[in-house]
This record gives C-alpha cells, sequence and structure tokens, in this order.
C-alpha cells in the first residue's frame, strides 16, 4: 500500500469493529481497497504499520502505546483523540460565534432598557429583592412604591390588559393560549399551576426569539450530539439577560440553582418547582414576581427586534 491515509469514511466503517486489534485489521482492509485477505494481513509487520499509519495521519501527538493495552488499541485511541481535539475546535470557533452574536443584540437591549428608567437606584433596590420588572413600572415604582403597584397589578384587569401587549410578538403570540390559560389560573386561585407554566413560558420566548433564529444555533446542536456533552443555551440567554441588567454574575435566587435539601418551603425557586420539590410555593407574591418577570423579558425581547430593524 502506497498510501496510508486513512478518510472519515474509512474511519468510519472501521470503528465499527468491536477490538482494537481487529480495529487495525478492518482499516488496513479498507486501505487495501480489499485486496488484502486476512492471512495476509497477519503476515504484515503490524508494527511498522502502525507506526507508518500514526505518521501519515498526524496522529503523533496522541499516539501513546505506554498507555494503552496494547499497540491496536494506541492506535484506535490515538484516531478518537484527534477527532475529539478537532470537536473541541470546532466547538469554541461555532460558540464563540454564536455569543458574540446573541451579546451584541442582548447588550443593545438591556442598554435601550436602562436608558428608559428614570431611577437606576429604585431598579437596583427591586432586582435585590428578586423583582424584574418592565421600565414603565420600575418608573412608576419611583412615584407610588413598590406596595401600591403590587395592589393594583393583583387585579385580572391590570393582568389581562399587560399580556395583551405580550402578544404583539411572535413568540408570545404563538403561546396565546397557554398565555389565556395563565390567566384563568391565577382568576381560580390555581397559584401554582399559574407559575408552573410562567417558568417555561419565560424560557420559551427567549429561545424562539433570540436563539432559534440565530443561524449558528443548529451547529452548535449538532456539536453537541457529536460530543455527548449539555449545553442549556436557554438558559444560558435568560442568564445573559438577567446579568446584563442586573450587572451581576449572580442570578437572583428564584432562578439560581438551588440544592433541594437546602430548598425553603414557599420560596419561588425553578430549580426546586419544575423538579417537583417545591410545594407550598403558590403565593400571590410569587406569581407577581414571576409574571413581572416575563413582562420584563418582553420588554427586552421587543427592544431587541427594534435594535435588528
Amino acid at each position: 500500500m502506497k498510501s496510508l491515509k486513512v478518510t472519515p469514511e474509512i474511519l468510519e466503517e472501521a470503528e465499527k469493529e468491536g477490538s482494537g486489534r481487529e480495529f487495525f485489521f478492518r482499516l488496513l482492509q479498507l486501505l487495501s481497497g480489499g485486496e488484502l485477505s486476512r492471512k495476509e494481513i497477519k503476515e504484515l509487520n503490524h508494527k511498522e504499520l502502525i507506526r507508518r499509519i500514526v505518521k501519515e495521519n498526524g496522529l503523533e501527538a496522541f499516539f501513546f502505546p505506554s498507555k494503552a493495552k496494547n499497540i491496536y488499541n494506541a492506535l484506535r485511541k490515538a484516531f478518537r483523540e484527534r477527532e475529539n481535539r478537532h470537536l473541541e475546535e470546532e466547538w469554541e470557533r461555532k460558540l464563540s460565534g454564536w455569543r458574540d452574536e446573541f451579546e451584541k443584540l442582548i447588550h443593545r437591549a438591556v442598554s435601550g432598557y436602562l436608558l428608559s428608567v428614570n431611577d437606576e437606584e429604585i431598579l437596583r433596590d427591586l432586582q435585590e429583592k428578586g423583582w424584574f420588572l418592565a421600565s414603565d413600572l420600575v418608573n412608576k415604582v419611583s412615584k407610588e412604591g413598590l406596595e401600591n403597584l403590587l395592589n393594583r397589578a393583583s387585579s385580572l384587569q391590570f393582568l389581562s390588559e399587560r399580556t395583551k401587549m405580550w402578544l404583539s410578538l411572535p413568540a408570545f403570540k404563538r403561546r396565546e393560549k397557554i398565555v389565556k390559560d395563565i390567566l384563568k389560573a391565577y382568576e381560580l386561585g390555581c397559584l401554582e399551576l399559574a407559575i408552573y407554566a410562567l417558568f417555561p413560558l419565560s424560557e420559551g420566548i427567549v429561545w424562539e426569539s433570540f436563539v432559534k433564529d440565530n443561524l449558528l444555533e443548529a451547529d452548535v446542536e449538532k456539536l453537541i450530539k457529536k460530543r455527548n456533552r449539555k449545553f442549556v443555551t436557554i438558559q444560558y440567554a435568560v442568564k445573559l439577560i438577567v446579568q446584563a441588567v442586573r450587572k451581576q454574575e449572580k442570578l437572583p435566587d428564584f432562578l439560581d440553582w438551588v440544592a433541594f435539601v437546602d430548598y425553603r418551603e414557599g420560596e419561588l425557586n425553578r430549580h426546586a418547582i419544575q423538579h417537583g420539590v417545591a410545594v407550598n410555593f403558590g403565593t400571590q407574591e410569587n406569581f407577581l414576581k414571576l409574571f413581572f418577570f416575563v413582562d420584563f423579558l418582553h420588554q427586552i425581547l421587543s427592544l431587541a427586534f427594534q435594535s435588528k430593524r
């Protein structure tokens, strides 16, 4: 054989073999175009052939016979390590591009939000208490106080008027029935069910608006499968929005991860609620806190789309 250059197709076929030795035999059969029989392969100098394969395929940095069961396994591991290196490099390139595109859009939207807030001190105080409000509501709090706003916001009419604005965005419009059912649950006093629906709603509208339309997202998702790792783009997107507005790395408690043994019953926490650990969390305050958070996301999404036009 003049060339021992292994193509991706040959490697994929050889990887179907169970052992390192059979992997090597299959490689040689494929590289010879099927001309070499198993008996002929047995009579060849395997060590020399493996040395040539390593050299011709640029595997020197990945080939470590001393760390493998035998030289055949070492060859197979070398191919796998090289592939993993390529995947890692591709992952970093794609992810960097995805983040750059996404973060620019988010920061433009957040800048517009902050400019529409009259009192940043009030804004910071609200955020410290876990309240994320659309800028017009932050400005109302500046004039009348949070308690007065919450009293007015507890009416179904107030909530309905806010959700009508949500439906101007495609991501919300597609979920119109869910939004209406949240209001029905609230009207019936089923606050736990309303909160259960609001958490995935907040993530769904962010994913559809920012992530789904990002052309690099499909490439990132493919790489997730190849790398056998998890990369929750929805959570990353929501986290980036909140951190950009809050100007802190730490997430607010209701969005942050919590160990189940540390969860205090009655608190609003995404992790504990969505995994069924929390039970007595259906309070008026918890509902309004999450409702206003979705309302806040609606404004961020609106500003983001304006900045794209």
